[in-house]
């Protein structure tokens, strides 16, 4: 999608807020194309003799109703500015999550968070620079008009000044949208660094590297630096070039004026309204920042649609039929770059039965966990459930099929209750109770002062209490498959044989895929698939894969209380 229609699309956003500003901004320009005419007016009127006082009570509501025009121009602009930003950010949070994960991998955090908040918000200024502009623009060709009705060799002047200035802005607005660019490009690269220093603030500590991480961190600095300054002195210049050129074009114009006045083509009035129109007409002059905002705006868009224009896997248009949870992947690859993470795999999981995927870190395990849940596609191959390719399903249809624990999971609620029971459709509070005993969180959580309604703010846990909690979740929804990726990792060996007892006696009708680095959750799966390489080396239950030292290699490292 191209930047301009994202940027109408802003415009259009704001509704009835872009619609107000623009009347009132129009308002505020009939105002002030009225203004130097009714004070010629009183002039002339003045210096006729006339006593009338007519002239100067219109100058004064005149003036009064540009007053409440700009007062209320700036609420609408507000509103406008704030609805454009919005729904740029649904757009691009509903397009971040139809993509799926595999968007992490391509535009990073810092790149997608960058664009939803800083790029949105600039973006959605479009409505409040394109009224600014329109309405300037429209204030001097009704003042260049008024000239021409006042003198023609005045207002020819003017249109000649008026195309030296659109050639100028024309040049601005190209370059300033390239150099905003670089400059938010810039500045995501150092909203990535902090972002992972601040996540690694602890290991930064223990190692003493902060004048290290410092430089890492700051080295895009120079760049945005660069861009900006760049930015800068091409606003600068055109003020300049701008700044030069009107006094030049006014100087004419009143020489001009003033001989129309001497000759008696003109009366001193219409002097003074060549003045203030002429003013007017220069007002394009006066916009190098708004140009500069618009330059921004374009430059923003550009960088949302760089988000958009992530490639959308194709959603499944049908509903699963009735089935019991079984699995089949037949020929499943996932590459990064030029690496095959999975390589070709080939597996069936029976209905209702329990498999642990094992395997050397590296081997492709949670990228697995993955693509057997339908979170990211795979590059090449076939999943099916029950018989039908999950491609084909449509996502709501699936996500009601699949249940996730993972080894860090996020709390999303305001309370223990609300995450717990998180999903489309919330749980009621005897299947969270539920849910909660079996991931074994129920204990600690009898112990917070609201129990299950305490607010997750409000909490301190510890990686297993989080992670209990995270397969509380997982099981309170009904689901045929359950896929656990290393979701038992902080939990003691005590608490996993519980949590596994209750998986076997609770979900004993509903697949499940245990991602595990224990011997005791492989010991307790019906089969084990050993993966190495991206490839299934074995498929087999855990007691006839232990005759293989390279299999018993896997878990060397593991307390010997935890090898049953």
């Amino acid at each position: 999608m191209s930047s301009i229609r994202l940027l109408a699309g802003a415009v259009r956003a704001a509704g009835r807020w872009a619609v107000s500003l623009f009347a009132v901004a129009l308002v505020d320009a009939a105002v002030r194309l009225a203004l130097p005419m009714t004070i010629g007016l009183a002039v002339d009127a003045a210096l006729g003799g006339t006593t009338s006082t007519a002239p100067v009570l219109a100058v004064c509501a005149l003036v009064l109703l540009a007053t409440a025009a700009e007062m209320l121009r700036e609420a609408a602009d507000v509103r406008a500015k704030a609805a454009g930003a919005l729904s740029l950010r649904r757009r691009m949070l509903r397009h971040l999550f139809d993509v799926g994960i595999s968007a992490r991998s391509r535009i990073g955090d810092a790149g997608a968070l960058t664009r939803l908040l800083e790029s949105s918000t600039e973006a959605a200024t479009v409505t409040s620079v394109a009224v600014t502009l329109v309405t300037s623009l429209l204030v001097s060709i009704g003042a260049v008009v008024a000239l021409f009705l006042i003198d023609i060799p005045i207002g020819l002047l003017a249109v000649a000044a008026a195309l030296v200035v659109w050639l100028l802005m024309r040049w601005l607005v190209t370059r300033m949208a390239g150099t905003t660019k670089n400059y938010q490009q810039a500045h995501e690269e150092l909203v990535a660094g902090l972002t992972n220093a601040v996540g690694g603030a602890r290991t930064i500590r223990a190692a003493g590297t902060f004048d290290w991480e410092l430089g890492r961190v700051l080295k895009p600095l120079d760049r945005l630096r660069a861009a900006g300054a760049g930015f800068w002195a091409m606003q600068r210049r055109a003020c300049w070039q701008l700044g030069l050129f009107g006094p030049i074009a006014q100087v004419l114009a009143l020489a001009v004026a003033g001989l129309g006045v001497t000759s008696q083509r003109i009366t001193p009035g219409e002097m003074l309204s060549v003045v203030g129109y002429l003013g007017y007409a220069m007002g394009l002059l006066r916009q190098v920042a708004a140009i500069g905002r618009l330059a921004r705006a374009k430059g923003s868009a550009d960088r949302i649609a760089e988000l958009l224009a992530l490639p959308v896997p194709p959603p499944g248009r049908l509903d699963l039929p009735p089935g019991r949870g079984e699995l089949r992947l037949r020929g499943i690859r996932v590459r990064a770059g030029d690496r095959d993470i999975v390589n070709g795999l080939d597996l069936d999981v029976a209905a209702g039965t329990s498999i642990a995927i094992v395997g050397s870190s590296g081997s492709g395990k949670s990228t697995l966990a993955a693509v057997v849940g339908g979170l990211i596609p795979p590059d090449e191959g076939t999943i099916l459930l029950d018989g039908v390719p999950l491609c084909e399903v449509k996502p709501k249809s699936l996500r009601a099929a699949f249940g996730y624990g993972f080894e860090r999971p996020v709390l999303l609620g305001a309370t223990i209750a609300e995450a717990v029971g998180y999903a489309d459709r919330p749980a009621d509070e005897g299947r969270v109770d539920a849910a909660l005993r079996a991931g074994a969180a129920a204990e600690f959580v009898a112990r917070l002062p609201e129990g299950a309604h305490t607010e997750v703010e409000a909490l301190r846990l510890s990686g297993g209490e989080t992670q209990r909690l995270g397969l509380a979740r997982a099981l309170c929804r009904d689901v045929r498959v359950l896929v656990l990726d290393d979701a038992m990792s902080s939990v003691d060996t005590a608490t996993e044989a519980e949590i596994t007892a209750a998986l076997a006696h609770g979900k004993s009708h509903t697949t499940r895929i245990l991602i595990a680095h224990r011997m005791s959750v492989a010991a307790r799966a019906d089969v084990v698939c050993w993966m190495e390489a991206g490839r299934a080396r074995a498929v087999a239950p855990h007691h006839q894969l232990l005759a293989d030292p390279n299999y018993r290699a896997l878990f060397r490292a593991e307390p010997a209380e935890s090898t049953c």
